[in-house]
């Protein structure tokens, strides 16, 4: 929520709202940085502290295609048990389905390092890339 007061040399207010954990860790960074008045911490916060480019992944893309693999897999294993036999077929659908399953924990595992390195690049600017 915005409010406008024109008398006063800000005239434009903002609000916020915090659990008393979050406000309290607020107060706390606020002391350590000198701070008396909490308007005067938050535009020095606001200012100064590093803006992050976080493009989070989204597991739930992967979601979809870790089911098919563990329906296909629960399939196979519910055939065998029925069974008690495994046929060559049957190993290589396992081989195949294994390999996708490994092919899509590599790709979300890739995204997770890439976001890291460049979480961590933005937190460390001055550091070599």
């Amino acid at each position: 929520m915005t409010k406008f007061e024109p008398n006063r040399k800000r005239p434009i207010r903002k609000t916020a709202r915090f659990t008393a954990a979050e406000l309290a860790e607020i107060k706390r960074q606020q002391f350590e940085a000198g701070y008396n008045q909490f308007s005067a911490f938050a535009r020095y916060r606001l200012f100064n502290s590093p803006i992050f480019d976080v493009s989070l992944i989204d597991s739930n893309a992967m979601l979809p295609r870790t089911r098919r693999v563990g329906d296909q897999l629960n399939q196979i294993t519910h055939a065998v048990n029925l069974t008690g036999t495994v046929s060559k077929e049957q190993v290589e659908a396992v081989k195949e389905l294994v390999g996708q399953l490994s092919k899509v924990l590599k790709e979300h595992l890739l995204q997770d390092a890439e976001f890291e390195a460049s979480l961590a690049r933005s937190l460390n600017p001055s550091s070599k890339k």
